[in-house]
């Protein structure tokens, strides 16, 4: 499957997972008396109950999504780098990492997290999506804010490794 393909079945499976129930997605249907309770489903007619679009589910864009085949290099003996791409809040992507001939596997550290600017109080906003590393991980992605979003990576190893990062959506990729 080319990474275009799969950018578009993901789209799909967002779309999808957007319209779920919050009972079919795994939340507890009890909620306590001052929660919010969910609306009862709507009535269906022919055999389809329509449910209203909900904020999230579909973010049309002004351009096509953009394509990147990356091979980064990271150096033997503690070697470390952030790979970045540039995101707006609700923008999407999807990814493959491949890490290559890693000597030792635990060795290598792989982070993917995204942060913003920090503001004039000297803080910024941090989370961390994902901690796992080689041999290899393919995912999806929407960014929770504007910002940096990408891979911190290290080599304790002691050979060179070159890890692919291969990506689809809507991302820039500043200046490394």
């Amino acid at each position: 499957m080319t990474i275009q393909r799969a950018a578009a079945v993901v789209a799909m499976v967002l779309a999808v997972a957007g319209c779920e129930r919050a009972t079919d997605a795994g939340v507890a249907a009890e909620t306590p008396a001052s929660a919010a309770v969910e609306p009862a489903p709507p009535e269906a007619v022919n055999g389809w109950a329509e449910y209203p679009l909900r904020d999230g589910v579909i973010r049309i864009q002004p351009q096509r999504w953009r394509t990147d085949v990356i091979s980064i290099p990271v150096p033997a003996n503690g070697g470390d780098l952030e790979y970045k791409l540039s995101l707006k809040a609700g923008d999407a992507l999807v990814y493959a990492i491949d890490f290559g001939e890693i000597e030792h596997p635990g060795l290598f550290v792989s982070e993917f997290h995204g942060h913003t600017e920090k503001r004039a109080d000297g803080v910024g906003d941090l989370m961390f999506y994902s901690k796992d590393g080689p041999p290899r991980q393919n995912g999806q992605f929407v960014a929770p804010w504007d910002g940096i979003h990408g891979w911190y990576l290290k080599n304790e190893s002691s050979r060179d490794a070159v890890v692919t990062l291969e990506v689809a959506g809507y991302y820039e990729i500043p200046e490394q």
